[in-house]
């Protein structure tokens, strides 16, 4: 797996960017008057939603007396970030786009949902029941763009290099029929075999666990990537998405999903679970 994607590497320069910024005690302003460019210009640079050209970075370097070593590493970010990503090619939305370039370099990935079986779990009929039950409007084009999106992001993170995982899910994410009988069935077979996955753990909340923290707070997933010194917590809701990077922020989702692994069940009582509701079914 790749150490730095070209999303990553964005971040990063756009991290470092407004860290220099600062560090000289200037304004979004001052540097946009400085390079004559926009303030929103210089705003989407630093948020990671945009990557300044080459001769505008090399002028900064200057103006922030960097070093030629420390002003080449910067450039080389720069080139990296540029770079296309294979997501790129399939028309996403910019920040489900980001978020797979996230998930593509990460080690660690802590995922909890509700409702739903988590993306990266989800068998193929079972994703496009999903996709086609929330979305009256798709077109068979989109579905399978979407399809084959999520095909991709599988092979690439459930693969010997990929990241650890550990998924919690709400009972009521494998009760719900989505799809039909046959589609529960073989959703409810996968999730028995990626449990023996040696790069997953998997836990469910059990419905007899009572109250607990997860029934107030919305899907998320804490994306860790050490090596580029990121980590990141993505929280989903049907019509946004936000990337929260505070101290804090990462934080309060740590300590809810310590919550939360232990009001869930995994091992042999998460198989006995799984496999008592496919025989129900």
């Amino acid at each position: 797996m790749p150490i730095t994607t070209p999303t990553v590497a964005q971040w990063q320069l756009g991290r470092e960017l407004q860290r220099l910024r600062e560090r000289h005690s200037l304004t979004i302003t001052d540097v946009a008057r400085i390079l004559e460019v926009t303030i929103s210009t210089v705003s989407r640079w630093e948020a990671a939603l945009r990557v300044p050209r080459e001769k505008e970075l090399r002028q900064l370097t200057r103006h922030y007396e960097l070093s030629s070593q420390e002003a080449e590493a910067l450039i080389q970010i720069r080139r990296q970030a540029g770079k296309r990503g294979w997501w790129q090619s399939y028309d996403l939305q910019q920040r489900y786009g980001t978020f797979i370039g996230l998930e593509a370099s990460a080690s660690e990935i802590e995922a909890y949902t509700s409702s739903v079986v988590t993306g990266l779990f989800q068998t193929e009929d079972y994703a496009r029941a999903v996709i086609t039950g929330v979305s009256s409007s798709v077109t068979p084009d989109d579905l399978e763009r979407q399809i084959e999106v999520r095909r991709q992001r599988v092979s690439r993170v459930l693969s010997e290099g990929g990241p650890d995982m550990w998924v919690i899910l709400g009972e009521s994410a494998v009760r719900q029929q989505v799809g039909g009988v046959d589609v529960m069935r073989e959703q409810l077979t996968h999730l028995l075999e990626l449990s023996a996955h040696s790069k997953v753990t998997l836990q469910v909340i059990p419905h007899v666990a009572g109250a607990h923290i997860g029934m107030v707070v919305p899907t998320f997933m804490i994306l860790k990537l050490p090596e580029s010194g990121l980590s990141t917590v993505y929280v989903e809701s049907y019509r946004s998405n936000l990337f929260l990077e505070s101290a804090e922020d990462l934080h309060d989702h740590e300590a809810i999903f310590n919550q939360l692994r232990l009001a869930g069940v995994g091992g042999n009582m998460l198989r006995k679970l799984l496999s008592d509701i496919r025989r129900d079914l």
